[in-house]
């Protein structure tokens, strides 16, 4: 009789601890999903930010040719591309879960205009600072296209004039 009791005794804890483990493993599995979302509308938002400060930086010296800026630049997810070929600045997160607008529709927020595009059951966040209007974005000097990786960066901006071939102030970003 006393061994039945002492192996009910460890058939009962056993039973337990899946119970418990089980029991975890489904808090988990809804709340890790959230905090990454959470997590990710927090990254665009501060995104937003260093857009829009680089954004007036560009406008800033746009006025006078020679103006030179300096501007700290950072992102902990996703890439930021600088396109001297259409003129634009993207940062994209690709892979998430946050649908941070309608997918399949741009819209423009200030300078910026913001795109989710739906990838499977996820989403892929586009943050675009478009002066194909309005200059002629090179890098180095170059109209080349540049992808960075998350990080910190210091961006110089600088006025080079007018390029009267292009019909357009041509903007130079250099990281530093």
């Amino acid at each position: 009789m006393k061994t039945n009791i002492k192996s009910q005794v460890w058939i009962e804890t056993a039973i337990y601890t899946l119970i418990g483990l089980t029991l975890i493993a489904v808090v988990l599995s809804i709340a890790i999903p959230q905090v990454n979302k959470y997590k990710d509308r927090s990254i665009i938002k501060q995104t937003v930010e260093s857009l829009s400060q680089l954004d007036s930086k560009i406008f800033e010296i746009s006025d006078t040719a020679g103006n030179i800026r300096v501007i700290n630049f950072n992102f902990n997810k996703g890439k930021f591309e600088i396109n001297g070929i259409g003129n634009n600045l993207t940062y994209a997160l690709e892979n998430t879960n946050v649908k941070f607008s309608e997918p399949g529709v741009t819209l423009k927020f200030g300078e910026i205009n913001y795109t989710t595009l739906e990838y499977g059951s996820r989403y892929n966040v586009f943050l675009t600072l478009d002066y194909s209007n309005e200059f002629d974005i090179t890098f180095g000097g170059i109209d080349e296209n540049k992808v960075y990786y998350p990080g910190s960066y210091k961006l110089k901006i600088e006025n080079k004039g007018f390029d009267s071939s292009k019909g357009r102030i041509v903007i130079d970003l250099e990281v530093i």
